[in-house]
């Protein structure tokens, strides 16, 4: 266990360098198509690993009005309060390295939450922790909507498994990130154990390098029980 929670600290603070120099442009194009589905049912909504801000400019854009945005790393959310500023969006933003619960931070219930991105850069105790604290910031059916690493991406089982389905990746352009892959039946007892509904599991596969790298994930909207 100390070397997951090593690995999980270290590969914290390697996020926090690349999003800070590669600020991300556009939002998820499954995520935008999601938002403006259910924007008439969704008044509150919290990103949870925002980052520098893609997706919350993309929720503000779809005329949501209580947007909060929580992060781990205080230099991203710094990239996220500019951008915010600079599109006039109002928004709650706040850094959260775990040393704080979410109700903690967020004192009302909310619609939805968004875990884009998010799942497979934390280790399964701190993600199963993470999908506990979804649950008692929503409103009774507020929804949760997340992707996760598919087994069939080509990350998976790239680099040193240091616990099951938890990799310190090797490949250049991720060393030494810690990434959890789970199975599908894993994710679902995360779910279980959080007192989340799954509704609807969803998928989206792509390739880049001519088909060489598998880029594949499952889409998982739920419900608060």
């Amino acid at each position: 266990m100390d070397e997951i929670i090593k690995a999980q600290e270290h590969s914290y603070k390697l996020w926090e360098q690349h999003i800070s120099n590669s600020m991300l442009l556009y939002p998820n194009e499954y995520l935008t198509r999601y938002i403006y589905a259910n924007r008439r049912d969704f008044n509150s909504i919290l990103d949870f690993g925002c980052g520098d801000g893609r997706h919350l400019e993309m929720i503000a854009r779809a005329g949501l009005e209580h947007i909060i945005g929580v992060d781990y790393n205080r230099s991203v959310l710094d990239i996220a309060q500019q951008r915010c500023q600079k599109y006039n969006i109002k928004c709650e933003l706040y850094q959260n390295n775990q040393n704080k619960k979410l109700n903690e931070l967020i004192k009302d219930e909310l619609d939805c939450v968004v875990c884009w991105g998010i799942t497979l850069t934390n280790a399964y105790y701190a993600i199963s922790d993470i999908f506990k604290q979804f649950a008692k910031i929503l409103k009774p059916n507020g929804k949760v909507i997340a992707n996760w690493r598919a087994q069939d991406d080509s990350l998976y089982g790239d680099g040193k498994e240091i616990a099951k389905d938890t990799f310190v990746i090797q490949r250049y352009s991720h060393k030494g990130l810690l990434y959890y892959i789970p199975n599908l039946d894993d994710i679902k007892e995360i779910y279980r154990g959080a007192n989340l509904e799954i509704i609807s599991i969803d998928s989206e596969r792509f390739t880049t390098d001519n088909g060489k790298i598998i880029n594949s994930w499952h889409i998982i909207e739920a419900k608060k029980i």
